[in-house]
């Protein structure tokens, strides 16, 4: 304050109490003036501190999002070609089983008839019929100790055809018992194409090593299992046998046979059945994400290896839009804040600013929540947006002593679908169905979750068992009515089985029982037959 208050000298009592109150009052009003002034300053500092907080909020939240974002599709790929390796080594081990079967029948024959010629030419029409039935192989040959060919599956008058391999046989002299052994990639002798060998050991009628039955099963074939899949453009899967690759999708004939590169076999694949991990490639230099598994019981190893740039080219557009956006509020806020700084000047127009900043802080909030509580590929409520659900309508009902159902959903033969059709109409086929159960569940109070995986729930407040009952079976309609094309199950179509809870929750009980008694009917549908509705109990809708 500029102004000097002045110092009054009354002469007498009378005259002192006038300056005294003339001397208050001054100063009064220079506390006055200076009051909003100094409100002002305040409220800009405040303002300013408060975008940007929100700003660092904002930003904070954005970033744990994005990078929790990345992670969950980082695993969902390494899951997901888990699965996938464990599919191609079951199938490949399914197709050398059913080699090594044809091979026990065939030492079982030798082994009881011998080797003479009379029964080396009624064998011949065996071996053919084999090898022409079973599409994985290229051949079948009765070889003696000597390596030399008895009979073969591919002419009756010229058996000789492959050439087993000197340590082969010198193996199975070593070791008498009935194990096979599968070896190779080598070039077929007798049709040219790459071929990898399983053999049996068979014995005289004394108990001695008498030579080996070898079937040579057909590279073209695995290579024609493994196109079926899709990884996309810089995907790969790769079958090797004893660290030597047999074949490799996308295909190139010079790398079968290649020995895989140590390094990489010490450090992921040595001592472990299966596993992830991420590196780069060194056939090609890509980055990916790698996993592995091993047939149980031969030395072959599928590994299903997707660019990590294909895996994260949805995120990362998702998390520039994401970021941008936050950015843009962020920028929003600032101007938001510079305006609030000027309209400080006049009060009215500061708390209008102030208001303006906090519904938009509202915004920003409400979609990261939506974000955190939605499953980003069925559009449904995720598990943990379920689990609040769950709780409330289970209290809500236990305080009011009113029903709830519960209704657990799983599509039926969905890895059989996968297995078809690949993961991309798999993702398809799972959003369909959730507009189906969506279409089903028509009240408003309806609640439709993505349990997991395949799995789906819907949660009906105010339901007794027979409404649940008719829901469920309007649910398991409406996926009917969406036509879905599925090969591989006996419907000719997708199609759903639900189990359904419904009962007024005693005080003791928990929310989760009534979610296993659910589940627990889902599974009794599933070994009904599928395709239908298992109430809790014994009851079930049956299609119709």
């Amino acid at each position: 304050m500029s102004e000097r208050v002045p110092q009054f000298q009354p002469l007498d009592e009378r005259h002192r109490g006038t300056g005294e109150a003339a001397q208050q009052r001054l100063v009064q009003r220079a506390a006055e003036a200076i009051a909003p002034a100094r409100w002002r300053r305040d409220s800009a500092l405040q303002a300013r501190l408060m975008v940007v907080l929100v700003c660092l909020a904002l930003v904070s939240t954005n970033a744990w999002l994005v990078f929790n974002d990345r992670t969950q599709t980082l695993q969902e790929a390494a899951m997901a070609n888990m699965n996938l390796a464990r599919a191609v080594a079951e199938r490949v081990e399914g197709a050398v089983a059913d080699t090594e079967h044809i091979l026990n029948g065939v030492v079982f024959e030798l082994e009881r008839s011998g080797t003479s010629p009379q029964v080396m030419e009624r064998l011949q029409p065996l071996l053919a019929t084999h090898a022409q039935a079973a599409a994985q192989l290229d051949g079948l040959f009765v070889v003696d100790t000597r390596g030399r060919t008895l009979v073969s599956s591919q002419s009756a008058m010229t058996p000789a055809g492959e050439a087993v391999d000197r340590a082969d046989l010198a193996h199975h002299a070593r070791q008498p018992g009935p194990e096979a052994l599968v070896t190779g990639p080598l070039l077929s002798q007798s049709s040219g194409a790459w071929v990898f060998s399983v053999t049996r050991r068979f014995n005289d009628r004394a108990g001695d090593f008498a030579g080996v039955v070898l079937a040579t099963m057909s590279v073209k074939h695995l290579r024609g299992v493994l196109d079926r899949f899709d990884l996309g453009g810089d995907g790969a899967i790769t079958l090797t046998l004893s660290n030597r690759i047999l074949v490799r999708r996308p295909y190139r004939e010079v790398m079968i046979g290649v020995e895989t590169p140590q390094a990489m076999v010490r450090e992921l694949f040595t001592g472990r059945v299966s596993g992830s991990t991420e590196a780069r490639s060194p056939m090609d230099g890509v980055w990916r994400i790698i996993s592995f598994d091993h047939t149980r019981s031969y030395p072959i190893r599928v590994t299903v290896a997707s660019s990590k740039d294909d895996v994260l080219a949805n995120w990362r557009a998702s998390a520039i839009f994401q970021t941008v956006w936050v950015s843009f509020l962020c920028v929003i806020l600032g101007l938001a804040g510079t305006w609030i700084r000027l309209l400080t000047q006049r009060q009215d127009k500061a708390e209008a600013g102030l208001r303006q900043a906090r519904d938009a802080l509202a915004v920003a909030n409400a979609r990261l929540s939506r974000m955190a509580q939605y499953d980003g590929l069925t559009g449904l409520a995720n598990r943990r947006y379920l689990d609040t659900r769950l709780m409330q309508f289970f209290r809500q009902a236990q305080r009011h002593q009113r029903p709830m159902a519960v209704v657990m959903v799983d599509v039926d033969e969905f890895k059989k679908y996968n297995d078809l059709y690949g993961h991309v109409q798999g993702d398809e086929c799972l959003r369909r169905v959730a507009n189906a159960l969506r279409t089903a569940a028509g009240r408003p109070q309806d609640f439709v979750a993505r349990y997991g995986g395949e799995e789906m729930v819907l949660l009906l407040p105010e339901t007794e068992l027979d409404g649940a009952a008719r829901v469920a079976e309007a649910a398991r309609q409406a996926v009917i009515d969406q036509q879905i094309p599925h090969e591989g199950s006996a419907l000719g179509q997708v199609s759903v089985s639900l189990g359904v809870a419904a009962w007024v929750p005693a005080v003791a009980e928990t929310p989760y029982e009534m979610l296993q008694s659910a589940d627990a009917a889902l599974y009794q549908a599933k070994r009904q037959g599928r395709n239908r509705v298992q109430l809790d109990g014994s009851s079930t809708v049956q299609p119709d």
